[in-house]
């Protein structure tokens, strides 16, 4: 602008300054445009870019070795080859083309020709049929012209169908010469294809990623810059919208929208996982983030499980959570990071992100065990100790009441017990699960609870206030349930029989009697361990100082008539073995059952009438102060409260009603009390200003859990392990102080319930949770009721497994046992890696040598090693991990107790040598024990797995596919003795409707979806046997004469599958076996491969009793019984009918009843039995009987082969009714 002299301000100035502003403007501008373009996120994504082309490049330079390169030379010169050959026919090609063309075109119009005709007979059909309906209607005679004219077009019809079929066969014929012409160029094109594949897939990512040409380098680097990033960027935001999942926003439901994967970029990539974050890959793709996954990434997000906000792309403001104080320092430090106080879900810990599985999994807990340990354990920590009891969780499957009923506690519990056993019941029972309620740090010994009479009179001190609390409940409870006067114990007990009766009935599968505290037993006993299973029930160690024999009698012979609700089962025992355990344990010859940790007594404790006065003011003061007043002076006669014996009733009644026995205990008159804890059902979706961290938060206290008022789980950990600890610092009245008893966790269990509370939340995924099918359901209820009556105690539920690296560099997982030790007759445990290497080091110290490689022993087919029972021996060092079996630990204290009876240590003996001894039963001290017929019978020198399989609770592998499920229903609920020569009777468990049903369903549904994985490994290693011929499995075992499975990769080419997928369908991976077993399974059927099949869920029929096929099979139930009773001689080792086995002064040779086969057993079960029993359960005493070459028994069954003699056999068994009246 010129200057023209008449303006206020100097033009020259002006345009000086507006220049300058305009040129801040422009940067500022140009600044704030890259600013808002230079998010946080886009160097994670930058280096993750950089992290992929590195890894492809990486992955093809591996491809591209010499090897490689040389066959894929060679497949492209057998391709040039191919070509070439077809160029020299070219002439040929050229005149085959040109008929085919033709060809073509001639079939194409005879088709059409064809399908006119037909279309032409159709309409004519239908206008003849109207006309002769008119001819009816009108009455005319039908003169057959129409018909005849119809039939004529018929004809012409099918004539240019005829045609038209052959132009097209012609054709085809062509066609199939052409295609023979080029099939050798085909095949090599395939062949190549197929062999450069992976490269090929590899080039064209790098070309991507990193385009070789300047067009797409430039074209990259231009998408990504500002102003021209909105057309396809490669740094952009990533998110997911989970239309099935929302979050409480402001009072409404809000669609849940996750960006985390802006960030983290290698979410669900294979191959990143040991990159640091963000860019890692997710720990458990097999769970989460892939499509073939139960947890799709497009279904779930991440903020439903890791919480925090999804819609943030910020470190800070998606509410990321530091582990620990380092971290969050470290975070400080490097992203100015603080926790995010307006956003009420923050993120969870990587200790507590199971949390999250409880909302979407209510119904399926069990199901998730294994995937989720520490929430499964907290889950299972708040069913134990009884939380649900007094904190409503609207879900949770376990209603009972978790403490013994009190109703007979006075007739059970010895006069100065009870007392002292209310006052802290961790000093005569350090493992108990009953929590201590008085003498805690809210109610200190001196410290001043309140001042008597309305602040008028003395200081009481929490000494005695706690004492009279104590003495008030335990007055109150005895007058709840007056003592009952037992009836003499009718027999006269042995405790020397009776230590062998308590070893071998069962008692010890769910009882132990170990050591209190850390001290560590004297003796090699596995009954003073605490074991997996062997703490369902209480220890026993010092019971005798609790109770008294009359009791104990009574309650062993029925448990459930003294408290209805017991998972105590009734052992079936007969009154003498009752009366002989019962003697063993008040006679206590061994010193466990009277012994009492240091420092406990029985005691009464007092009660102060003064203090006693206070508490009936305190918790009994409803009626008004002058009412209270006047019962305490006796002025009313109703309430004679002046009587101290009365007055301390009525108020060990409040207390009781105060503290909340009733909800775990059984107590007469408060049956129907409603619980008195806090809610749980959405606990954890209350925002922190709602918890009460009163005057904690401002001092650490020494060993208790650290707080942050940011955050719930802290105050949680805070209240398990201390919860009266709050009231720290308060001033509170007896009414209002923490009345939460304490339970004395461990750290583990803290962490666990932690993490279970923390997913206890308000319902966001009401249309994505869990629905399990009726299959999972019921295995679910099933898992659940198994663990409850702790089948797991006797019975193997699933076995050990050991992963190790094999020879050829391949690691393998595989079902399997270990074998006893050289000069030992007890194998190790299986108790993982650090305890079998611990034992392998104790042998050898002992041994004074090397032991070599541990020997294990398969109980699964296992292509790479061979057929069940085979043994094999991994090096030390190659082994990877080992997975205890579930189940089975009283399995090894039978087997202890019939090769070494019980070890004692005598503290008198003057030698030390002789301090150590071990006894049975046997009176004559031989180390005998006795059988069930009453003999005393020696069985150290026996082979272990004869013992073991004999005298020892059954495994329960396969045992779905073994059992009919009706039958084994029926023997739940009402158990007979199956095997005659065990001392161990399968008890009767106190069963709540539907119990007793879903362990049946569990078993047969565990075996069902074990079976595809059971039959992929086994057709892997029977394809790969030498077996003359034979395919179905067991039978081809028993005729193999060597080989190996075949490779995966034979496998994989022979289905069309990947190795990837073979391999996760013989591991049982869910997704591939639901989405390509199929394929696999039509394979094995084209190689003539079969096996037994899986168990149905439709009801069960036995073919063999069903008409249409027992009467045509009669003739061979008469052939199989001879050749059962005569050939084999099935008879001398099983009982049949009523009759006991011909061998029955030998116990260790008796087997089950045959007459219970039609009833019990799966037919294809017992095919595969009689084929080969050690291949159903290596180890059996049970022999091979059909595996001759040539086979036996042609005596009984003329020019047969072993299998129809099974089949005769089978017929047999499964119409006992048909057999001679004299074995019956």
């Amino acid at each position: 602008m010129a200057d023209r002299g008449d303006t206020h301000y100097s033009i020259p100035k002006l345009n000086s300054w507006f220049l300058v502003s305009s040129i801040l403007f422009l940067v500022t501008s140009v600044w704030m445009v890259i600013d808002d373009w230079d998010r946080a996120w886009k160097p994670y994504q930058r280096e993750f870019r950089a992290l992929d082309i590195a890894k492809t490049e990486q992955a093809l330079a591996g491809l591209e070795t010499e090897d490689f390169l040389s066959a894929k030379n060679n497949l492209e010169a057998s391709l040039a080859a191919a070509r070439e050959q077809l160029a020299a026919s070219s002439t040929e090609l050229a005149v085959l083309e040109t008929e085919v063309h033709g060809l073509k075109e001639i079939a194409y119009t005879k088709e059409q020709e064809a399908k006119t005709a037909k279309a032409f007979f159709g309409w004519e059909r239908y206008v003849t049929e109207e006309e002769l309906l008119e001819q009816i209607n009108a009455g005319s005679a039908d003169d057959g012209s129409e018909r005849r004219e119809l039939r004529s077009d018929e004809k012409e019809m099918f004539d240019l169908a005829k045609v038209s079929a052959a132009a097209q066969a012609e054709y085809l014929e062509a066609q199939a010469r052409l295609e023979q012409l080029r099939s050798e160029v085909s095949a090599a094109e395939t062949a190549l294809s197929s062999g450069t594949k992976d490269l090929r897939q590899l080039a064209s990512k790098l070309e991507q990623l990193a385009p070789s040409d300047g067009a797409g380098q430039v074209a990259n680097m231009v998408r990504d810059m500002p102003g021209l990033d909105f057309v396809e960027p490669n740094l952009k935001v990533r998110k997911v919208v989970l239309d099935n999942l929302t979050f409480e926003l402001n009072f409404t439901k809000k669609t849940r929208i996750d960006m985390c994967v802006t960030c983290h970029m290698g979410y669900d990539r294979a191959g990143f996982e040991g990159e640091a974050q963000p860019l890692a890959t997710h720990p458990r793709l097999d769970l989460y983030m892939t499509a073939a996954s139960p947890h799709p990434y497009k279904d779930v997000g991440c903020t439903i499980c890791h919480r925090g906000s999804g819609e943030a792309v910020d470190f800070v403001r998606s509410d990321h959570r530091p582990d620990d104080e380092a971290e969050r320092a470290e975070w400080s430090e490097e992203h100015h990071w603080h926790k995010q106080h307006h956003w009420d879900y923050p993120m969870l810990t990587s200790e507590n992100t199971e949390a999250a599985c409880v909302q979407c999994h209510t119904t399926s807990m069990e199901l998730i065990a294994d995937d989720a340990p520490t929430v499964t354990a907290g889950y299972r920590t708040f069913e134990r100790y009884g939380c649900y009891a007094c904190h409503r969780v609207e879900w949770f499957p376990t209603a009972r009441k978790p403490g013994p009923s009190l109703l007979n506690i006075q007739t059970k519990v010895r006069p100065g017990f009870l007392d002292a056993w209310i006052s802290d019941p961790e000093s005569f029972r350090p493992s108990t699960w009953m929590p201590q309620f008085f003498h805690l740090e809210n109610y200190a010994p001196d410290e001043v609870v309140t001042v008597s009479r309305y602040g008028e009179g003395r200081d009481i001190l929490g000494q005695e206030w706690n004492e009279t609390m104590v003495g008030a409940v335990a007055a109150f409870l005895r007058s709840a349930a007056p003592k009952q006067e037992l009836p003499a114990i009718p027999m006269t007990g042995d405790a020397e029989r009776g230590r062998e009766v308590f070893r071998l009935s069962g008692c010890l599968a769910c009882h132990n009697m170990a050591p209190f505290g850390d001290e560590e037993p004297q003796v090699a006993d596995l009954a003073l361990v605490h074991g997996r299973n062997n703490d369902v029930g209480p220890n026993l160690r010092g019971v005798m100082a609790k109770t008294n024999p009359e009791w104990l009698f009574a309650w062993i012979k029925d448990p459930a008539a003294w408290w209805a609700e017991t998972r105590m089962p009734n052992l079936r025992l007969p009154d003498q073995d009752i009366a002989d355990v019962v003697a063993y344990m008040a006679d206590d010859p061994d010193g466990y059952f009277t012994d009492v940790p240091e420092g406990w007594n029985e005691f009464q404790s007092p009660v102060e009438r003064e203090t006693l006065a206070e508490l009936a003011r305190w918790y009994l003061g409803k009626s008004g102060r002058t009412e209270v007043e006047r019962r305490l002076a006796g002025e009313v006669p109703e309430h004679p409260w002046n009587d101290t014996a009365y007055l301390t009733k009525e108020v060990g009644a409040a207390l009781v009603r105060h503290q909340g026995c009733f909800s775990c205990h059984e107590i007469k008159g408060m049956e129907s009390m409603m619980p008195i804890g806090t809610e749980l059902t959405n606990w954890a979706s209350k925002t922190v200003d709602l918890l009460d961290f009163a005057m904690s938060y401002r001092e650490s206290l020494p060993g208790r859990p650290a707080l942050d008022h940011h955050y719930r789980e802290g105050w949680l950990a805070r209240k398990l392990a201390a919860p009266r600890g709050f009231d720290h610092g308060k001033v509170k009245n007896p009414r209002e102080k923490a009345r939460m008893p304490r339970f004395n966790f461990s750290d583990e269990q803290i962490e666990g319930l932690v993490t279970f509370v923390g997913g206890l939340v308000n319902d966001e995924v009401q249309r994505a949770e869990m629905k399990p099918a009726a299959p999972q359901a019921a295995m679910d209820f099933g898992m659940r009721v198994v663990r409850q009556k702790n089948c797991e105690g006797c019975h193997v539920i699933d076995a050990g497994r050991l992963a190790f690296t094999n020879a050829a560099g391949d690691q393998l997982d595989v079902s399997c046992e270990v074998m006893p030790f050289p000069d030992e007759v007890l194998p190790p445990t299986m108790d993982g890696l650090a305890s079998l290497r611990e034992q392998i080091a104790s042998w050898e110290d002992w041994m004074e040598e090397e032991l070599g490689n541990p020997v294990f022993r398969l109980l699964e087919p296992t292509p790479e090693i061979g057929a069940p029972g085979q043994a094999f021996f991994p090096d030390l060092d190659s082994i990877i991990s080992v997975t205890p079996p579930r189940g089975g630990d009283f399995v090894r204290l039978v087997n202890d107790y019939y090769f070494n009876g019980v070890e004692l240590f005598d503290s008198d003996a003057q030698d030390e040598d002789d301090a150590w001894y071990s006894v049975t039963a046997d009176p004559e001290g031989e180390g005998a024990v006795q059988d069930v017929d009453g003999q005393f019978r020696y069985y150290g020198e026996e082979p272990l797995d004869k013992v073991r399989w004999t005298f020892a609770p059954p495994v329960l592998l396969g045992e779905g596919q073994k059992l009919q499920k009706a039958w084994f229903y029926g023997f739940l609920r009402d158990p007979d003795a199956l095997r005659q020569q065990i001392r161990v009777r399968m008890p009767a468990f106190n069963w709540a409707p539907g119990e007793a049903e879903a362990v049946a369903d569990y078993f047969a549904y565990k075996a069902r979806e074990e079976w595809p994985s059971r039959y992929a490994r086994t057709m892997r290693l029977a394809l790969g046997l030498d077996a003359s011929g034979e395919r179905s499995w067991p039978a081809m075992r028993t005729r193999s004469s060597g080989g190996q499975g075949l490779d995966l990769d034979e496998v994989a080419a022979g289905a069309r599958l990947s190795r990837r997928v073979v391999a996760a369908i013989e591991a049982g991976a869910k997704p591939e076996t639901a989405a390509n077993f199929k394929k696999l399974e039509a394979w094995g059927a084209s190689q003539g491969f079969t096996m037994t099949g899986a168990v149905s869920d439709s009801y069960e029929v036995v073919e063999r009793r069903a008409p249409s096929l027992r009467g045509a099979r009669t003739p061979f139930q008469s052939i199989g019984h001879a050749v059962a009773v005569d050939g084999v001689n099935c008879f001398q080792c099983h009982f049949h009918g009523s009759q006991g086995p011909d061998q029955l002064d030998a116990p260790l040779s008796w087997a089950p009843n045959l007459e219970r086969t039609r009833e019990r057993l799966r037919e294809g079960w017992v095919l595969d039995w009689l084929w080969s029993p050690a291949l159903v359960y290596p180890g059996t005493s049970m022999p091979d009987n059909f595996i001759s070459d040539p086979p036996q028994y042609q005596e009984q069954y003329q020019d047969s082969d072993n299998g129809q003699q099974i089949q005769a056999v089978m017929d047999w068994l499964y119409n006992p009714e048909r057999w001679p009246a004299a074995i019956q």
